[in-house]
């Protein structure tokens, strides 16, 4: 047991930068994890706000049936852990540069997978707690339950994420595992996950509905049961929690932990053979001699930029995954039509305002698909090669920019002309449309690279930890979520005056703002990149 702890705890240190900046005497790292952490302290406080938001909406709708409230929070809590692991999972178990080091030491196999799905498990617990813990309070003011309750939902708190986390764990090695085999195997892996997301986004989709609040309550009691069917466990949960049932509890607990532990040990027996599996590369035969090429340094380092997005999967799907979504909700309108989707949604005069809010919606998701707060980082320990090249640091930085624009901007332009078609809207608000959100993909693509030029991470030893977990891209998607709250809210708060003076506001603001940063990297570009 103190191997593993051991194990997961160096490994959640290097994940997010903490154990450089907890060591070091640097002043300005000090002031870098003094900025991280009230950044992280905001954004837990912003996302728990919400999360308390919407459980109150929900409890309004349960005044006799609160245990409702529990087992569909809890199902939102498992499936945000299955959703987020399912691409994560093989990037963490069989993609780690240090397996020759970690491989060596005197400790069981087991313990090594153990260590490894627990670095999975402390990020899904966030996740279940941002969604648990409110949803608990609710509960709780509602009911105003016996003391039991309050211990019984803490203990059980910690077990929630297990389940979800090993089948989605499973379902992620088999991808790997099962394209591992093939020729192109990452394209294949890639498919396969994205075909997974897919049909899991299409599936939720397909449960919404619309209609007065006694057909919510039905739909969500329909829900309920469903959950109780698909996935046993949750009963056991409702009922040691809100009926205080030990045995419940202790079968709850119980199978959770059981599961973890058979996991651990039959993979452990297996892993070496799998890791070979999953990491073995094959010499292709068919070499042809073609005539070389010149191109421009910008282009050159373009071409380099989109070669190492498209050789890794997991930075693929995580920063193409706001793509999708963006698209699969456009198409989603385009069949639902806007009336519809008001109703669904049932926010007063929401189609008036809808026109108005469509860039900052489109907007959303592109901000979610910014691949340049993670690119630095990813050049690891080869970073000297770039920063000994002789190119400007200009190029090198606006090289990186051009690739997530190469994502963003193409299926923006198409979702947005869906979304133009959709709501009928006039030549001024489909400019609006069309341009804003190009404008915020411009800025998010600008704002990341600045970010983690500021708070690099060169020295991961998994893709996971520089792509998902890393100080920059928290920080970008932090910064770039209220740059669209606050103009979007704006937008609604001025209603009275034209829309569209305010949208044209916002966008030169935007240039403005991008200017500025591309000001600062052309002064002080060269500068921090060589004090990486």
């Amino acid at each position: 047991m103190t191997n593993i702890w051991r194990l997961t705890k160096i490994q959640l240190l290097a994940s997010f930068g903490l154990n450089k900046a907890l060591h070091t005497q640097d002043e300005k790292e000090k002031r870098k994890l003094l900025l991280l952490s009230i950044a992280i302290l905001f954004a837990i406080i912003m996302v728990g706000a919400a999360s308390f938001a919407y459980s109150w909406g929900i409890g309004m709708l349960f005044f006799e049936q609160m245990e409702l409230l529990l087992a569909i929070m809890m199902a939102v809590a498992c499936l945000i852990g299955f959703f987020t692991t399912i691409y994560k999972a093989s990037g963490v178990l069989f993609s780690f540069k240090d397996y020759d080091l970690v491989m060596s030491l005197p400790i069981p196999t087991s313990h090594v997978v153990a260590s490894r799905v627990l670095q999975l498990y402390v990020l899904n617990l966030f996740f279940a707690l941002v969604v648990m813990v409110p949803a608990g309070a609710v509960y709780a003011i509602k009911v105003n339950p016996a003391v039991s309750y309050y211990l019984f939902f803490i203990l059980t708190l910690f077990f929630i994420p297990l389940i979800p986390l090993i089948a989605a764990t499973i379902i992620g090695a088999l991808i790997s595992f099962i394209s591992s085999r093939f020729k192109g195997s990452r394209a294949i892996s890639l498919i396969l996950t994205i075909a997974v997301l897919v049909v899991f986004i299409v599936g939720s989709l397909s449960m919404s509905g619309s209609g007065n609040e006694q057909m919510l309550i039905d739909m969500s009691v329909q829900w309920a049961d469903m959950i109780y069917k698909i996935y046993p466990p949750a009963v056991m949960y409702v009922d040691a929690v809100c009926s205080y049932d030990l045995l419940n509890l202790v079968f709850f607990i119980g199978i959770s932990v059981i599961a973890f532990i058979l996991f651990a040990l039959i993979l452990g027996t297996r892993y070496k053979a799998i890791y070979t599996g999953m990491n073995t590369s094959r010499a292709s035969s068919k070499f042809k001699m073609r005539s070389l090429q010149t191109s421009s340094p910008f282009v050159a380092l373009y071409k380099k930029e989109l070669r190492r997005f498209l050789s890794s999967s997991l930075y693929v799907l995580n920063v193409g995954i706001g793509m999708i979504l963006l698209l699969v909700m456009a198409i989603a309108l385009v069949i639902m039509g806007s009336d519809q989707l008001g109703q669904l949604i049932e926010i007063p005069g929401f189609e008036t305002y809808l026109s108005k809010l469509a860039p900052f919606v489109v907007s959303m998701f592109v901000v979610l698909s910014c691949s340049t707060a993670s690119s630095i980082s990813l050049e690891g320990k080869n970073i000297w090669i770039i920063k000994s090249s002789p190119v400007s640091k200009l190029t090198i930085l606006l090289s990186k920019i051009a690739v997530n624009l190469t994502i963003t901007v193409p299926v923006l332009m198409i979702s947005s002309v869906l979304v133009m078609v959709t709501l009928r809207t006039g030549w001024v608000e489909s400019l609006f449309l069309l341009i804003l959100p190009i404008l915020y993909a411009i800025y998010s693509a600008a704002l990341g690279i600045l970010i983690n030029l500021k708070f690099p991470n060169l020295e991961w030893t998994s893709e996971v930890t520089a792509i998902k977990q890393s100080a920059s891209v928290m920080i970008t998607m932090l910064i770039g979520f209220i740059s669209l709250v606050v103009p979007a809210a704006l937008t609604i708060l001025l209603s009275n005056v034209n829309g569209n003076l305010v949208l044209l506001g916002i966008g030169l603001i935007i240039i403005a703002v991008c200017a500025g940063m591309y000001r600062y990297m052309k002064t002080n570009g060269e500068r921090l990149f060589q004090g990486l």
